[in-house]
């Protein structure tokens, strides 16, 4: 049970309760004391008018209604309560003198002295003038079951008007049992209401924990359900989704450069081991045993030629690096690379023509060299004898672009989205023949994306190609 309120449904669940449960508490007693004030405000006008009614009837009998009559004595007010006649009085009067009529209401006076003037034959024995009383009659005090009101007249005189509401205390009871019941039903269908509606919330965070946990046991073609989670929770879905998009991209990308790799290096290797296998089957001359020594070294050299090549990619995959930043000048790296090239372009009677102007910029010198000296080689192995390749360095707003422009065959339209990709030939044959592993523009552009810069091509059969290189200055 304990692990169960660690759930998110669990703690949303508990704080919904006691939020509610605060909530419709104050509300229940709220409303039990609008009704408790209510039935108080009533009985305290009864009382009011009924001790009005019974003072007017008393008076107007024994003095009639004119104003200007003189002001009776102590002695006179309680001889005519003395001498009451009930049956002159109201019908509604009359519980007065009645002792049996303890639901009604009562009546008791005194005079300045604390002498009793009148008390009415249904008031409680146990009643005797209050020792300490408010004198603002708008305080109504409560004296057990009885609602009483103190009243203060003319001349000291004093009075309690009265009446028994054990029948409104038992109804009140009853409404508080029944606002109890209805608040506490009301508490129950919140929980349930909250339960569900925690449920539903909480349904999208069940569907990603399951698909996580699927991808995590290796099917990365798993996706997280957001048809109905238009919130915060399918923004996050999205997220996931294009993170889980990604993920499967990058795993496919890292099984094919595994693949790969070990296709390109299980040729030399089966180069070396067949020839070895072969010198030592039998004795051999001395020139038998160094062609096949300079075969395996001629092994040898290629694949450390793509160990290296493989261990560059693997430096610039990940974070850009943060060492070796230096701040350069892009026409002497590029001037450099094409005194490097030049006797290679020699060979092969091509032109190398450059129109470079001073470009600063931040950056790891050897790795831009490493770019430039890629993309020239390429353009002047690409192409015929006798080819042109045009180098460009020019200062675009607060860009640097590079450009190398061959005269070349040109390279198909549907080569060119997969040619920055790992181990990628438009002529395989002719790669693996040259000693070209594929991984050139591959490095050329992670070093270029870790220089937080972009690398396109044009091309056109039959009319050459343009690599762009564009860096921040």
């Amino acid at each position: 049970m304990a692990s169960a309120f660690h759930s998110v449904r669990w703690r949303l669940q508990l704080w919904h309760a006691l939020i509610l449960l605060g909530v419709i508490a104050a509300l229940c007693m709220l409303a039990y004391r609008l009704a408790s004030e209510d039935r108080a405000e009533r009985v305290d006008r009864e009382l009011e008018s009924f001790e009005r009614s019974f003072v007017r009837s008393i008076w107007q009998k024994s003095f009639g209604s004119d104003k200007e009559s003189p002001q009776p004595t102590t002695d006179q007010v309680r001889q005519i309560f003395t001498e009451v006649d009930p049956e002159t009085l109201p019908h509604i009067l009359r519980g007065l003198f009645d002792a049996s009529a303890t639901d009604s209401v009562y009546l008791v006076y005194w005079d300045r002295d604390g002498k009793l003037l009148f008390r009415s034959a249904n008031a409680p024995k146990t009643l005797q003038l209050p020792s300490q009383v408010d004198p603002d009659p708008g305080k109504k005090p409560l004296h057990g079951n009885y609602r009483e009101l103190f009243r203060r007249g003319p001349r000291g005189f004093s009075g309690v008007v009265g009446k028994d509401i054990s029948s409104d205390v038992a109804a009140l009871q009853n409404l508080g049992w029944q606002i109890t019941g209805f608040g506490g039903g009301l508490w129950l269908i919140g929980l349930l209401g909250g339960w569900w509606l925690a449920g539903r919330a909480i349904q999208p965070i069940d569907e990603i924990s399951r698909t996580a946990s699927r991808i995590a046991n290796g099917n990365v073609s798993e996706r997280i359900d957001i048809a109905d989670t238009d919130n915060e929770l399918g923004r996050l879905s999205h997220v996931l989704n294009d993170t889980f998009d990604r993920l499967e991209i990058a795993i496919q990308r890292q099984r094919q450069f595994t693949a790969d790799a070990s296709h390109e290096l299980r040729t030399p290797l089966t180069v070396i081991l067949s020839e070895t296998s072969r010198g030592l089957k039998r004795d051999r001359s001395t020139e038998e045993y160094r062609e096949i020594i300079s075969t395996c070294a001629h092994a040898a050299t290629r694949m450390r030629s793509l160990v290296e090549s493989l261990l560059i990619l693997a430096r610039q995959d990940g974070e850009p690096p943060q060492t070796g930043q230096e701040n350069c000048d892009l026409a002497i790296i590029v001037s450099d690379a094409i005194q490097l090239l030049r006797p290679l372009a020699d060979q092969k009677n091509t032109r190398l023509e450059s129109k470079l102007q001073p470009v600063k910029c931040t950056g790891d010198s050897r790795s831009l060299s490493m770019v430039i000296v890629n993309l020239i080689s390429n353009a002047i192995e690409h192409q015929e004898t006798n080819g042109e390749v045009l180098i460009s360095l020019t200062a675009h707003e607060n860009h640097a672009l590079l450009k190398v422009t061959d005269r070349g065959a040109g390279i198909a339209e549907e080569h060119l989205p997969k040619l920055f990709d790992r181990f990628y030939r438009v002529d395989p044959a002719r790669g693996a023949a040259g000693g070209h592993s594929g991984l050139g523009l591959a490095i050329a552009k992670a070093i270029v994306e870790n220089h937080y810069g972009t690398i396109d091509v044009e091309s056109q059969i039959n009319k050459g190609s343009t690599f762009t290189v564009m860096l921040p200055r």
